[in-house]
């Protein structure tokens, strides 16, 4: 017999457990969903039908997991399995529509127990993430620092049995190649890895030691520097007093039937579900390049009107400097104009007026220290307090 979780990879399971992994094999920057899907039903329209239970192995009834939301028609018939006579069950599928991630809004949580609850076999959901290292800021699945199997089914049991014992643990390459052969053909720039464990610890318990094998297959996709990780559903079995019958596991695993009209629901709702989100984010995008945009030209205009405004300062500048330069030349030619007649030179006195001297006289001119101003062409001439006037030129 195989073990239980082979089954996850066969034809009768694959399918619920590819649309339960809804974001697989997604370019990274179309995961999509906006969080805001709760508020209308996919496929309100169509009644979504259980189907009839296959032929029940000797000592099996059928059973089933229920979506408690459905799709806006009640409780809904997800899939139908196979359990030990006098076994009971409890748990189905429900819906978290807030998280941004779609691979994380279904939440599966369906398990059934001997009457005695010394074994027990379980489905948990599973979870999707980007790789730590390798995420992008446009995804909105949250970011984790797993990259195995292993490493996920170690986080998955301190979460759900903390202080258990790690017992063993086994890499499954026969069940991630089953999973590679089942896949349905994807994006082909996307690179695929599939890897497969089951993980084994023990703990005490009231009724005495359990031990609880746990079991699942990791799809990595990577495109470009993006790498997300993903699992459909943890597979967990327990026992008290020994190791599960993993047999057992198998028979209830394989007999698990999904509703194909429940799936193709899940499917229009994750779809539906990445629309949205990728119609918000290009809103947001548009919002923000029409905000930047805005503010861009709204600097450039007034890096333009300072332009100008620098611009009117400098020529009007040149102007006023030009008009007194014209205007000094022409005092200064009239000023010459007026000397030649009068016969005089004009001298700067030494408290900013001028003085005006014949060119008949002296043409050294020297301001005395009791303010009165005389001539003289002698070099040497020059009275104690005296002070030499310069010619306007």
């Amino acid at each position: 017999m195989k073990p239980l979780a082979q089954r996850l990879v066969l034809p009768a399971v694959l399918p619920l457990a590819v649309l339960l992994a809804a974001c697989d094999a997604v370019e990274p920057d179309e995961v999509t969903t906006d969080g805001t899907s709760q508020a209308e039903p996919v496929v309100a329209a169509k009644a979504i039908a259980t189907p009839a239970p296959v032929g029940a192995a000797a000592g099996a009834v059928p059973a089933q997991i229920v979506d408690g939301q459905g799709f806006g028609q009640g409780a809904v018939v997800a899939a139908t399995l196979q359990i030990p006579a006098g076994w009971g069950t409890m748990g189905g599928v429900e819906w978290n529509l807030q998280t941004p991630c779609v691979g994380n809004q279904m939440r599966l949580a369906w398990m059934t127990a001997a009457p005695d609850r010394r074994q027990e076999f379980e489905l948990m959901h599973g979870f999707a993430w980007q790789v730590q290292g390798h995420a992008i800021e446009m995804n909105p699945c949250p970011v984790v620092a797993i990259r195995s199997t292993r490493e996920f089914l170690q986080a998955v049991v301190q979460q759900r049995r903390a202080g258990a014992r790690f017992v063993d643990y086994r890499d499954r390459a026969d069940w991630a190649q089953k999973a590679a052969e089942a896949a349905q053909p994807g994006n082909n720039q996307a690179q695929v890895r599939y890897d497969s464990g089951q993980l084994l610890i023990s703990y005490d318990t009231p009724a005495g030691p359990a031990h609880e094998l746990f079991a699942a297959t990791v799809t990595f996709t990577q495109i470009g520097n993006s790498v997300m990780g993903s699992t459909a559903m943890v597979v967990a079995q327990r026992a008290l007093g020994g190791r599960p019958d993993e047999a057992l596991g198998e028979r209830i695993a394989a007999s698990m039937k999904p509703n194909p009209q429940w799936m193709a629901a899940v499917r229009e709702r994750g779809m539906a579900s990445q629309q949205r989100f990728a119609s918000n984010q290009r809103q947001q995008i548009d919002q923000w390049h029409a905000r930047e945009m805005a503010r861009i030209n709204a600097q450039g205009m007034a890096d333009r009107a300072a332009i100008r405004a620098q611009t009117s300062r400098e020529i009007a500048g040149i102007q006023a400097q030009t008009y007194a330069n014209t205007q000094a030349t022409n005092d200064r030619m009239h000023r010459r104009t007026m000397e030649g007649i009068g016969e005089y030179n004009t001298y700067r006195n030494t408290d900013g007026g001028s003085v005006r001297s014949s060119i008949h006289e002296g043409q050294r001119v020297l301001r005395l220290q009791d303010g009165t101003v005389v001539n003289t062409n002698s070099p040497y001439f020059s009275p104690a307090g005296s002070q030499e006037l310069q010619r306007v030129r």
